[in-house]
């Protein structure tokens, strides 16, 4: 990319990506919504189809790394838009998917997509931006990806029910196509970073196979139980793969994960606090749009509209954060937003019944957790990448945002086990509360070490 056009149009750079980035949001917060109606479409059990979302997130925490990789080496221009174009093809995959298992091989298409355009997309814009103004830039992808989250639910729920699930993926491709054509033209020149050496690819198989055997171990653990030596054969084979990943990362010349980067104590925090703050939101937000379905018996377009406030509220939040985050440092966010997102878990939990409690229960719960994700939670990635080098961001962003994907593996694994094990919602929501306390707990000391004062 060339330098008078990253110094004198941020913004514009910002606004080519961010529509596309929103759009791939706002086709993943569908998935939530449309979940029950997937799942009466096929005949399979919840614990197959709940592959449609862990396998998802495994994948794409799977070719993070390696998309960030991508994107050092062959060109942040040019592989952000292979990756859109990909995603694009698994949605029409969803859309027309005959099977479940056809349905979970698109979904992870789309995964591989996301995975290797999401990299890309937050290089070119971190890269546009001055460093002191890179929370400020984080703050604005949060945002963007905040109202698309937002609309997801809302636009996915009335598609569903006037017509079908399969037109809430459908729909969102010949959009992207437009999107496509009209954003790529004008972004930045290719420019390679790093030299295209080859990366480990034996760490990125080492790596979707002990993720995804750990949420094998999660998910199924419900039908085999904790103590089955299934389900303890996979928790143990994911940590001696994820051990091995760590230690052939060490001295592989190209590894998947960059080890050196974790000498960087924000690095090293703020990845810390992706995995349980920002990871934990994927399983609060499935939680919460199945209670309101199922638990208070809302339709679905009206579950999406509720549920729809959280990143209406997170989004634009999100901005404010990497504005006070640049200033004044990034635990100044999260502190306040970790206590917050837990204080509207401890609400949920101990005022939560089977009556619809919208305006006495639900708006301000959802208000105190909606400032709080919109606080914390692009914030911790903001922390992370407060001081990488320029020609690390690609692979320094994929290595975030792996941590991000890996908590939500596991937050989702768990709050679809809980509500399975819960023949009531409200007890299965209860238990998702708890979870979601005591990972914003853990989160307030972590934050507290961060070192990063800001530019005030």
């Amino acid at each position: 990319m060339t330098t008078d056009t990253t110094t004198r149009s941020p913004w514009r750079i910002f606004g080519l990506v961010a529509g596309s980035v929103a759009l791939a949001t706002l086709n993943f917060s569908m998935i939530f919504v449309a979940f029950g109606e997937i799942s009466d479409s096929f005949d399979a059990s919840d614990s197959t189809l709940s592959w449609a979302l862990t396998g998802f997130a495994i994948t794409t925490a799977a070719v993070m790394v390696p998309g960030g990789w991508l994107a050092d080496r062959f060109g942040r221009t040019r592989i952000f838009l292979i990756g859109f174009a990909l995603f694009l093809a698994g949605s029409g995959g969803v859309a027309v998917a005959p099977s479940a298992e056809f349905l979970i091989a698109a979904r992870v298409l789309q995964a591989v997509g996301l995975a290797i355009e999401a990299p890309a997309s937050f290089a070119l814009v971190l890269d546009a931006f001055p460093k002191r103004m890179r929370s400020t830039a984080v703050g604005a992808m949060g945002a963007a990806g905040g109202v698309a989250a937002a609309l997801g639910p809302l636009v996915g729920g009335a598609l569903v029910e006037a017509l079908g699930w399969r037109w809430a993926f459908f729909c969102n491709v010949p959009v992207g196509i437009v999107v496509l054509a009209l954003v790529g033209p004008r972004l930045p020149p290719n420019r390679v970073h790093l030299a295209r050496k080859t990366p480990d690819l034996i760490g990125v198989l080492l790596l979707m196979f002990g993720v995804g055997s750990l949420a094998l171990g999660i998910v199924q653990s419900d039908d085999w139980g904790f103590g089955d030596e299934r389900t303890v054969a996979a928790l143990i084979a994911a940590l001696i793969l994820l051990a091995g990943l760590v230690k052939r990362s060490r001295v592989h010349p190209e590894p998947i994960l960059y080890v050196p980067l974790f000498a960087n104590h924000d690095f090293r925090v703020g990845s810390a606090l992706s995995f349980f703050l920002a990871g934990n939101f994927m399983g609060s937000f499935l939680a919460f749009v199945t209670f309101l379905h199922e638990g208070w018996g809302l339709s679905l377009f009206k579950a999406g509209l509720a549920v729809g406030l959280i990143p209406a509220i997170g989004g634009p939040m999100s901005v404010v954060s990497g504005r006070l985050a640049d200033r004044f440092g990034h635990r100044t966010v999260i502190l306040p937003g970790s206590l917050m997102m837990a204080a509207g878990g401890l609400w949920m939990w101990s005022a939560a019944g089977s009556q619809p409690q919208i305006w006495s229960l639900w708006v301000p719960v959802v208000v105190i957790y909606g400032i709080g994700v919109g606080l914390g939670h692009a914030a911790c990635q903001a922390a992370a990448l407060a001081t990488v080098t320029e020609d690390r961001l690609g692979i320094g962003g994929a290595m975030n945002r792996i941590f991000m994907e890996i908590g939500g593996t596991i937050s989702i694994a768990i709050v679809i086990a809980l509500f399975v094990r819960y023949d009531d919602p409200v007890d299965g929501l209860r238990a998702s509360m708890i979870l979601l306390i005591i990972v914003s707990a853990i989160s307030v000391p972590i934050a507290a070490s961060l070192r990063n004062r800001g530019h005030a």
